[in-house]
């Protein structure tokens, strides 16, 4: 199984194999100007790629399968995921807001009994 690679700095295109990458034989480094990806972003691709292929293997079980991915495609998931992101952290304000007016209802309940 091989990649396909554009680089975004000088539109060079490279074929680097899946195994190869995985077992550090051959580095994801532009063959024409050299550039690389952060080591720990390629570290995360490794394990996602070395998860996606053990998957697969146990799909290959019941159904043959191909797979192709564009960058374009995968920029909506991260717009929707970042979309999602924000509802989540706006529940979670809305929680610690419950949460205070929970611990002031506390306090004046206790400041009523000390004052008697």
């Amino acid at each position: 199984m091989t990649i396909d690679f554009t680089c975004q700095k000088c539109d060079a295109t490279f074929e680097i194999d899946v195994q190869d990458l995985i077992d550090g034989s051959e580095k994801l480094i532009c063959t024409s100007c050299e550039t690389k990806a952060p080591p720990t972003l390629v570290e995360d691709f490794v394990a996602a790629l070395t998860e996606m292929r053990t998957q697969v293997a146990a799909l290959g079980k019941k159904f043959s399968l191909a797979m192709a991915f564009e960058t374009e495609d995968l920029e909506d998931l991260d717009a929707k995921d970042a979309e999602e992101d924000e509802e989540d952290e706006d529940e979670d304000d809305l929680e610690d807001d419950d949460d205070d007016l929970d611990d002031e209802d506390e306090d004046a309940v206790d400041d009523e009994d000390e004052s008697r």
